[in-house]
């Protein structure tokens, strides 16, 4: 405490360079913040992925597989359940208006119980085949409730009499869960199936399924793949924990690009405040010269110097997550509404590590400044030919 007045002086000597560093170091822990909470939410994703869900989909993708597929996947030994599931990818209106409907059956709800939507929710679309559920997220970006329409626009999928307009009502709205950040809207496979050209009916998307055993899942996986691999749909088989345990999300692992991403934030917050204090230094050589000669040790100058380096960084860290907690709750308003990655999590773990991160900068910033009071002549110094 007895040297928080010197610190502050020397802090102040240049208000200018103070703020500016002190703002860089904010918005570096900010991106810091925001890709380590993504990746702590990747972790929650993980930590909760179900040993014995499997997903099965065709190898060389294309326009799918027959729905014969997952009926003869049911019947290998260590099958529990399989759900035969389908979308329709389209627009609103306007093509800029991106949507997605979930084509499901009546085992869906069996392969993902843990989704929390209830089984009555999932009952309505098989009571009547043009319904839809929506998710809250997603009746509030459409400006949706009960009873309304809703109506897609597919190129991609068309009707048998050649429009590429589908109709649905909206049946009911239920709530968003963490694995899905960007909703949902679920309707009936077999209304999109007996609509289509008869040459593209019996077709899905992906059939996906549970193990009887969640130790043997992986191998089961490899079984379902060898079983198919010299039929005329070849398939790629993978266990949730598998193709959670990736983050993979478009072919890229995010995890590795958020993680280099605040890797960069603290090499460029290290770079700052390494300058700033190494200059801060070396125009207060005399005084720190005077110091030592009226008794005070290359300890107590190391302190003064790490206090220095310190104060922009944990203050800029402690704003800079604080900010990333605040606009993590903003990004669903910010984004784009079918940004599919999940939300960053400000959880104590991301605060550890901002912290963690500070008080590494600051000692590695004022590393060479101390190596070099530490070896300073002071008479050289005092007489400012150091």
């Amino acid at each position: 405490m007895k040297y928080l007045p010197l610190i502050w002086t020397a802090v102040m000597r240049k208000p200018a360079r103070t703020i500016l560093t002190l703002l860089s170091v904010t918005v570096a822990f900010t991106l810091f913040g925001l890709m380590m909470g993504l990746n702590a939410t990747f972790d929650q994703v993980a930590a909760k992925a179900r040993a014995d869900r499997i997903f099965t989909n065709a190898r060389f993708g294309g326009a799918g597989m027959p729905i014969a597929v997952a009926h003869q996947i049911a019947a290998i030994p260590g099958v529990k359940v399989v759900t035969a599931v389908s979308g329709i990818n389209g627009y609103v209106q306007d093509p800029k208006n991106s949507a997605f409907v979930l084509m499901v059956d009546e085992n869906l709800p069996k392969v993902f119980g843990d989704w929390g939507i209830t089984q009555q929710l999932w009952d309505v679309v098989q009571k009547d085949r043009t319904g839809i559920v929506m998710s809250q997220s997603q009746a509030t970006r459409w400006h949706k409730k009960v009873g309304d329409t809703f109506t897609l626009v597919s190129r991609q999928m068309k009707r048998a009499d050649g429009s590429s307009a589908w109709t649905f009502k909206v049946l009911a709205i239920g709530p968003d869960f963490q694995q899905n950040s960007n909703g949902y809207i679920f309707g009936n496979y077999d209304y999109i199936d007996k609509a289509r050209p008869a040459a593209d009916q019996g077709k899905i998307g992906e059939a996906d399924l549970l193990a009887n055993d969640p130790a043997t899942s992986a191998e089961l996986a490899e079984r379902i793949d060898r079983a198919f691999a010299n039929s005329a749909t070849p398939l790629v088989t993978i266990t949730e924990k598998m193709a959670r345990a990736g983050n993979d999300f478009g072919g890229l692992d995010i995890k590795k690009i958020t993680g280099g991403i605040a890797l960069a934030g603290m090499f460029m917050v290290l770079f700052l405040t390494g300058n700033g204090i190494a200059e801060s230094v070396r125009e207060r050589f005399a005084e720190f010269a005077t110091l030592k000669t009226i008794g005070f040790s290359d300890r107590a100058v190391t302190v003064m110097v790490v206090l220095e380096s310190a104060l922009p960084c944990i203050l800029g860290a402690g704003l800079g997550v604080g900010i990333a907690a605040v606009l993590a709750r903003q990004i669903p308003k910010l984004m784009p509404p079918d940004f599919g990655i999940p939300l960053p999590t400000i959880s104590p773990l991301v605060l550890v590590w901002a912290a963690a991160s500070a008080f590494a900068v600051a000692l590695l910033s004022a590393a060479l400044p101390i190596l070099r009071l530490t070896r300073m002549d002071i008479a050289s110094a005092l007489s400012g030919r150091a």
